[in-house]
């Protein structure tokens, strides 16, 4: 059986332009009465939505605490507010599609591979962000960063989503995970995956093998060579 791929989206297939996700938080935030100061020093590479939101709400408390009710329903309100504007608003022209992607799709669906997300995107913009990008079609399963906020987790979430598409119950390791960052690679080993990583997200080529993924490269260039490397 050909391996199952699970592509990340942000930093693997394509970059949301930072203004346009800048100004995004930066309304939603002041929308709730938050300070977007609070965006100052976060990181957001290779987490999920669900982690990110979890640490706006912490921040924007001062780490005074808050009622588990009280979080939940102030998580749900951002949640909300972002997906109101991210679907209204991001189009092809808030994102940078990298080179070669759209041919490598193209590629791999012509040659029957199952084709999935892995992604710490919310479901619902996950799904605009590659429909924006003019690939959506290509991914009929996946798992995503509203099912859990530890990325670890996600591929079995990919893998359940696969076996109500398909039919089939593969093991973990007829997965291949195809990402950019360290989490990418650990998410995937927690799996037992297959796993190769790509420095167009910003990570360097030593960096990422520091995390032992089976294969570095850096692009998606040329699928009928790498597709054969792990």
């Amino acid at each position: 059986m050909k391996p199952i791929l699970l592509f990340d989206i942000d930093g693997t297939l394509l970059r949301v332009k930072k203004s346009f996700l800048q100004q995004t938080l930066t309304d939603i935030l002041k929308d709730q009465g938050i300070s977007s100061g609070i965006l100052n020093d976060m990181s957001f590479a290779g987490r999920t939505d669900r982690d990110i939101f979890n640490e706006l709400i912490t921040r924007s408390q001062n780490h005074n605490g808050i009622s588990e009710k009280e979080r939940e329903a102030q998580f749900t309100d951002l949640k909300n507010a972002y997906l109101r504007m991210m679907l209204n608003e991001m189009d092809s022209e808030t994102m940078t599609v990298f080179e070669s992607v759209s041919e490598t799709l193209y590629y791999l669906k012509n040659e029957g591979y199952h084709l999935g997300l892995c992604t710490g995107n919310f479901r619902e913009i996950a799904y605009k962000k590659v429909m924006a990008a003019g690939f959506g079609d290509f991914f009929e399963f996946g798992g995503f960063g509203c099912d859990h906020a530890d990325r670890k987790h996600l591929p079995q979430e990919a893998h359940h989503s696969f076996v109500s598409f398909s039919g089939l119950s593969p093991a973990p390791y007829e997965y291949l995970v195809i990402g950019d960052t360290p989490n990418d690679i650990r998410c995937a080993r927690h799996f037992g995956a297959g796993v190769i990583a790509v420095t167009t997200g910003g990570h360097s080529e030593d960096e990422l093998k520091s995390h032992q993924p089976d294969y570095v490269m850096h692009s998606l260039r040329n699928p009928a060579e790498w597709i054969k490397m792990v």
